[in-house]
């Protein structure tokens, strides 16, 4: 597929992207992410929402009878709702307490579709013959261990918390060296959902030394969600473009 046939299927993810930094801009004179979070939790998820309506209508329609073609969305549907519950809505604080271990849950299941997803379209052999899977997922599975233990954990935090960010960590490193190697294997657009993983060890690198560990800077959301829906705007249209 050349750039621009390309194009029209990065039309919505880049419009996301583009428009979250003037967002930012609106927000920037808030000095606090607790004073900043009320006023962001609507655009948010409106963004999320924007990529999860993208994923089941693009994927689907052009590609049907691929399994693939239903996994993404799926993902990007469990990762929504991982979005609602991260956002901590009063409500949903009122009715679990801290949502962020639903929120983990949520995102752990997303993974597991996009990594069904590639194992889908990737044999096994060419992952491991020619995109050196093995080393890249001991990389990818020790990694997120390590920074896990130095920057995330935290003694006072649930239990609960601090054993799914560590499960979780495993899981996403597993998507990210599996979208990695096939980037390796089969190059072309395989780069995009690689891409897009890169960016989600990012986001969720950022979020577990703020939010997760309970360190709150100024910009505790935007950084990790800017490079959030960066990651699965890249994902949903790697995957479309090539199905």
């Amino acid at each position: 597929m050349d750039v621009r046939a390309l194009l029209p299927l990065g039309l919505v993810p880049l419009t996301v992207v583009a428009v979250f930094f003037l967002h930012w801009l609106t927000v920037r004179h808030v000095r606090s992410a607790a004073e900043r979070l009320p006023l962001c939790r609507g655009a948010y998820l409106a963004f999320s929402g924007q990529l999860l309506l993208y994923g089941w209508i693009v994927l689907p329609v052009y590609s049907a009878g691929v399994s693939a073609a239903y996994l993404v969305p799926l993902g990007m549907t469990f990762s929504f709702v991982g979005d609602v519950f991260n956002l901590q809505f009063p409500s949903i604080l009122r009715k679990t307490g801290e949502p962020l271990f639903y929120g983990i849950l949520s995102f752990m299941a997303a993974q597991v579709c996009y990594i069904a997803a590639i194992v889908s379209l990737v044999s096994m052999d060419d992952l491991i013959g020619r995109g050196y899977l093995v080393p890249l997922m001991a990389g990818l599975i020790v990694v997120p261990a390590v920074l896990f233990r130095f920057r995330v954990y935290h003694p006072d935090r649930p239990k609960r918390i601090m054993r799914g960010a560590l499960v979780y960590g495993f899981v996403l490193g597993a998507m990210a060296a599996l979208a990695i190697s096939a980037a390796l294997a089969h190059g072309g657009l395989w780069w995009l959902p690689a891409a897009g993983a890169a960016f989600f060890l990012l986001s969720d690198a950022v979020m577990g030394e703020t939010t997760v560990h309970g360190r709150h800077p100024v910009f505790e959301y935007q950084v990790p969600w800017v490079t959030y829906l960066a990651a699965q705007g890249l994902i949903l249209m790697g995957f479309a473009a090539m199905l």
